[in-house]
């Protein structure tokens, strides 16, 4: 008896995804559900790639960039949605890697994917090219970790304020659209948010058997960012200004003895993941960005004793096949 049906070609060259996916129920109520909108599920995937700009994109009024460097990047939008993130959807878009975080990383990813709404794009990208949309973008995303982004990388131009303040997540392949979309959005939202990628290529060009591109969405996904803007206040990142803060507010509480006399230790050596965890563990009444951001410049976010469960695609393995078609 199998698990779960034959995991579709097209979405994936990794066999370990390959298996854990084929029985994952948020990739496979996806799935069903974009094969009955679309006609050909495999073929919306491989065509979109899916941009997450988080909380921290917003507070840190980092929309505006990144919707002109995907223009610029020859990508485009053609959906654009707003919504708020759960725990369990932070839990479940990262269950794969999550195994080798640290409980501070994940404490802190709460906080952090849920401060505020965040905005979910669909893009898709010129015809032609060599790997699927959501493969480049990814590529062209660059990674968590700040030491091994290249200036040219979204991340690098956003600005480096350490590996969980990185502001957008973008799916890394196809399979992974259709899984992140199961997740994010329930059944209505994601129908809805297809429906606008599909909006434009409701025609098609019956001779050729082409898909019509899907209307631009610029102007729908800046004009969400600005009421994201209008409701939630701006907040500096950096960490030197967010520990000062954090700090004075630390000092102004009314503390017994105990608690008082462990603050000060923690602000005199300079402890601030320390301070965090005192924070934490005395329930004291400080929350928000700025105990976020020390948090996650201060303390351990990953086990590295421990292999991640998936790894993030090498778009190499996708530029393979197509090399070896035209030779």
């Amino acid at each position: 008896m199998s698990y779960g049906p034959p995991f579709p070609d097209g979405l994936t060259h990794d066999a370990d995804k390959q298996r854990y996916f084929g029985t994952d129920s948020y990739f496979l109520e996806s799935y069903e559900q974009l094969g009955e909108l679309t006609g050909d599920a495999v073929e919306f995937a491989a065509g979109h790639a899916l941009l997450l700009l988080k909380p921290d994109a917003i507070a840190s009024r980092s929309v505006g960039p990144v919707l002109d460097w995907v223009r610029a990047s020859g990508f485009r939008i053609v959906a654009a949605r707003r919504f708020r993130m759960t725990r369990g959807a932070v839990r479940a878009m990262w269950h794969y890697q999550l195994n080798r975080a640290t409980p501070a990383r994940c404490r802190l990813a709460d906080a952090l994917c849920q401060a505020s709404d965040s905005l979910v794009l669909l893009l898709d990208a010129p015809a032609g090219g060599s790997v699927p949309p959501s493969v480049a973008l990814s590529h062209r995303k660059g990674p968590a970790d700040p030491a091994r982004r290249h200036p040219d990388q979204l991340r690098s131009r956003l600005g480096n304020f350490g590996f969980l303040l990185n502001l957008v997540h973008a799916s890394d392949e196809p399979a992974d659209v259709l899984r992140e979309l199961g997740i994010l959005l329930d059944a209505d939202e994601r129908r809805q948010l297809v429906q606008q990628a599909l909006a434009g290529t409701a025609e098609r060009r019956a001779l050729a058997g082409v898909t019509l591109p899907g209307a631009d969405r610029h102007h729908a996904a800046a004009a969400l960012a600005d009421q994201l803007y209008a409701e939630i206040p701006a907040q500096d990142l950096r960490f030197a200004p967010a520990a000062a803060r954090l700090a004075a507010a630390a000092e102004a509480l009314d503390l017994p003895p105990g608690p008082r006399a462990e603050l000060r230790a923690c602000l005199d050596a300079a402890d601030w993941g320390g301070l965090v965890e005192l924070i934490w563990r005395s329930g004291l009444p400080l929350t928000g960005w700025d105990l976020t951001i020390v948090g996650c410049g201060s303390l351990p976010l990953s086990r590295p004793e421990y292999a991640q469960l998936l790894r993030g695609t090498d778009i190499s393995r996708w530029r393979e096949p197509a090399d070896a078609a035209l030779s």
